[in-house]
């Protein structure tokens, strides 16, 4: 009888441990504007979570939700519902990591909710966000701010980011054409109404630079990705201060 209370006691312990984790793992960011330090966060969840007490971290800054502004919805934060909250402390726009916790504990994955990281990758709390199974070592957003995260709420890493600028919002004026798409051996791109030089950066899905080059854009150009393993790449344009990211898949 003593055994069976023993071993009802740590089943007991068990599921509450995993309800706490599947719990903790509702609470998304799903927006992020380095430019207005602002961020928008869903509850994918079933309960209201209320995050006055959840923690921002970027580059080893800490602040607390609940002292930034909340620009719409409600920190205490219903199923399937959103809040936008611009934080206390500056985000670095060109490049920096950003860390959402439950609590002040910030070398803790239990803590940890969510991670972004852009411009470069080894930064701030990479490590914690590794060792939590949420973000791949060595990866980063590789896209235009601000970000967005077209994920379902399971799925993690930079892949699942992409930028909330349109295709206007890129003020290239120009008419950029990347095909096949997919490819197994070329892949060309033409580029019109435009006499700069144009530069191109083709990323792994780690956000590796796997090809670069600079072409003269009133040229057909062809880029050899027969050598690169089959998968999603970005490609990333740039003419002077404009850049302009397109998807790549390699078959």
């Amino acid at each position: 009888m003593k055994t069976n209370y023993i071993l009802n006691f740590l089943l007991a312990i068990a599921i509450f441990t995993l309800a706490s984790q599947t719990s903790d793992a509702q609470i998304r960011m799903i927006e992020v504007d380095p430019a207005t330090n602002t961020v928008k966060i869903r509850n994918y969840g079933s309960t209201t979570v209320d995050l006055t007490s959840y923690w921002f971290c970027h580059l080893f800054t800490y602040t607390q939700l609940g002292s930034g502004t909340v620009q719409s919805g409600s920190l205490n934060l219903g199923p399937g519902q959103d809040v936008v909250v611009t934080a206390s402390s500056n985000f670095n726009d060109a490049s920096s990591d950003l860390g959402l916790y439950q609590t002040s504990s910030f070398g803790s994955t239990t803590s940890m909710q969510d991670f972004v990281q852009w411009g470069t990758f080894g930064q701030g709390r990479e490590n914690i966000a590794a060792m939590k199974g949420i973000w791949t070592a060595g990866s980063f957003i590789n896209v235009s701010p601000p970000y967005q995260y077209n994920g379902d709420g399971n799925q993690n890493g930079f892949q699942f980011w992409d930028t909330l600028l349109g295709i206007s919002d890129f003020n290239l004026g120009l008419n950029l054409k990347l095909y096949p798409n997919p490819s197994d051996d070329v892949l060309n791109i033409t580029l019109q109404n435009s006499e700069a030089n144009l530069g191109i950066q083709l990323y792994d899905i780690l956000g590796k630079l796997v090809i670069q080059k600079t072409i003269n854009t009133t040229d057909l150009a062809q880029i050899d990705v027969s050598e690169l393993k089959e998968g999603l790449y970005l490609v990333k344009f740039t003419i002077g201060d404009s850049t302009e990211t397109k998807r790549f898949i390699k078959n």
